[in-house]
């Protein structure tokens, strides 16, 4: 989880956050700025015509004058009217552009990642900040339409009275300081808090959704009792961080209706006292009140504005956590390059694991190794990690400077019990978009997973759960190994999850897949393993191909003794 920046949240902190976000939609901001301009303008509209109307129509008892001065104001007010109309309409065709392109841009930072494994760092919660796009919908608008507005009315009204007598220009000075002071005493505080809340309840959701996913595990009463004392510390910190933030801003929106009430007052009075002494006409003094008054009004209504101000706030901020995921480096080749051939480690190191060993093409390996050296042996095929020194090249061509998306379709590891949210029928067909109705019958088959799937209440169409649900653990490998030989990779690893199935089963699966046109390597703990063509032991220190098994025990045998020699 994101912290708030240890200094509080300045204004700058929320430009950096919403640039990536709003920027795109700067045109769309403008026009409406103009337009927002534009009404502003036309504001004036109706306190010029009374001051008009007292201090020239009132007195010339004519009806021409009178009839025209409407005209104008209705043709102002109706200008206005249209601006607004376009304002609205601009507005909402950023509802629908910001939902579009965050929901894309968020899917493929999603799919980039350099590390795709969201749930295994406790970050698959990471994507319910999509909701803040909800929040950016109502917020950008509300602001552009209600606080702009009052803010670009007050700068015109502003101007426009102080020209009326110096004691206007003092008094809106004034008063344009102590809306600057409000803001300032309190609003970082305000947008601090804001951002921590917003931790605190997404926080709260994640702790929800981990008891919604515990399948039964708080059914006892020691562990109901864990459940709801969580639960209770989760809601007592949103609690506590809720009632700070209002510390911040209830007293600012207390502040601008104290503000708001002083300066009306001071207003009325001093104005009049102007009348009196002639230096005011009776006009002016409508006039003023008009303008002044409909900012005074503005500005206490500055705080409902800020609070929905702070909510874009938060959605920036949690928004930009998407747009902080790590994102890989695409390879320069646009192909995958030739993928057929060797397969070469060549003084590699990830972190404490070092491999260096050439797996030539199509081998068909009976493989075994450290745990630490196969996890980085998968995750350094699959491109989720990058050496820290040495190349790994496959077919000649260096492996990172390969196309990942079809290297990863040319190399599949299959080493995680987890698959996507999706039929069965539509995960066969993704593995092989070509491969025929029929084919994808026979790799079933092949697989053992006919019977198990023709018992389905919905057959190939039966939706699999993140979790595999209803098949289990191991007919959801063996599915996934139904993708594989869809697919016909280049290279093809599988894991010791397989060991599950029976060795006769899988003899058989092997046997089948002799037309695959790369290369296979299953690591395994069995001690009687299926019958291929050699074996592959990958230890901490030493590792290396073998014809047979003798061999190979020989190699392991020799690298588990160095490793033990070197604890």
């Amino acid at each position: 989880m994101a912290e708030a920046p240890s200094g509080g949240v300045r204004l700058r902190d929320v430009f950096r956050w919403a640039e990536p976000i709003l920027a795109p939609q700067r045109g769309l901001f403008v026009l409406a700025i103009i337009y927002g301009i534009g009404i502003s303008l036309l504001s004036l509209a109706t306190p010029i015509s009374v001051q008009m109307l007292i201090n020239s129509v009132a007195n010339t008892a004519l009806p021409a004058p009178l009839f025209t001065l409407a005209a104008i104001l209705f043709a102002l007010l109706m200008l206005s009217a249209v601006l607004s109309a376009l304002r609205f309409y601009l507005l909402e065709l950023f509802r629908q552009h910001i939902f579009a392109r965050l929901v894309a841009e968020i899917t493929l930072r999603a799919v980039h990642a350099r590390n795709p494994f969201f749930g295994d760092d406790r970050k698959g919660d990471l994507f319910n900040r999509y909701f803040e796009v909800m929040n950016l919908q109502k917020a950008v608008p509300s602001l552009l339409i209600g606080l702009f507005t009052i803010l670009l009315q007050s700068a015109v009204g502003f101007v426009v009275t102080s020209f009326y007598h110096p004691f206007f220009l003092g008094f809106n000075l004034l008063f344009i300081l102590l809306t600057w002071a409000i803001w300032r005493l309190w609003s970082r505080g305000a947008m601090t808090t804001a951002v921590e809340l917003s931790h605190a309840k997404y926080d709260t959701a994640h702790w929800l959704e981990s008891v919604g996913a515990s399948n039964g595990f708080y059914k006892s009463s020691r562990h109901l009792s864990y459940a709801i004392d969580r639960s209770e510390a989760q809601t007592a910190r949103y609690v506590s961080t809720y009632r700070r933030h209002m510390r911040y801003s209830f007293t600012q929106t207390v502040a601008f209706l104290i503000l708001y009430a002083i300066a009306s007052a001071g207003l009325l009075a001093m104005g009049g006292w102007l009348v009196i002494q002639g230096q005011l006409s009776i006009g002016q003094l409508v006039a003023a009140e008009l303008i002044l008054s409909s900012i005074f009004y503005g500005v206490s209504q500055l705080g409902p504005y800020l609070e929905i101000f702070y909510d874009l706030v938060v959605a920036v901020e949690e928004l930009g956590l998407l747009y902080a995921i790590p994102q890989e480096t695409p390879g320069r080749l646009s192909g995958a390059g030739n993928t057929s051939g060797d397969l070469i480690f060549s003084d590699v190191r990830l972190g404490a694991v070092s491999i260096t060993c050439t797996i030539p093409d199509r081998a068909r390996l009976i493989a075994g190794a450290d745990p630490e050296t196969q996890r980085a042996f998968a995750l350094l095929l699959k491109r989720h990690s990058v050496p820290d020194r040495g190349f790994i090249t496959l077919g000649g061509a260096e492996l990172g400077a390969l196309d990942a998306y079809q290297l990863r379709s040319d190399v599949i590891v299959l080493d995680r019990p987890t698959i996507v949210e999706c039929s069965i029928r539509d995960y066969l067909e993704l593995c092989a978009p070509d491969g025929g109705h029929q084919r994808m019958m026979e790799v079933i088959t092949i697989v053992g997973l006919d019977h198990r799937v023709g018992a389905l209440p919905g057959g190939l169409d039966t939706v699999l759960a993140a979790t595999g649900s209803p098949l289990s653990i191991t007919e959801m490998m063996r599915l996934k190994l139904a993708g594989a030989i869809l697919a016909r990779p280049k290279l093809l690893v599988m894991s010791p999850l397989y060991d599950m199935i029976s060795r006769d089963a899988l003899q058989s699966m092997f046997e089948a897949m002799r037309d695959l046109p790369g290369s296979i390597i299953y690591f395994t703990d069995r001690q009687q393993a299926p019958a291929l063509d050699g074996f592959l032991w990958l230890g901490a220190d030493r590792q290396g191909v073998a014809p047979d098994k003798a061999a190979f025990e020989a190699l392991r045998g020799d690298g588990e003794a160095r490793d033990a020699g070197a604890r």
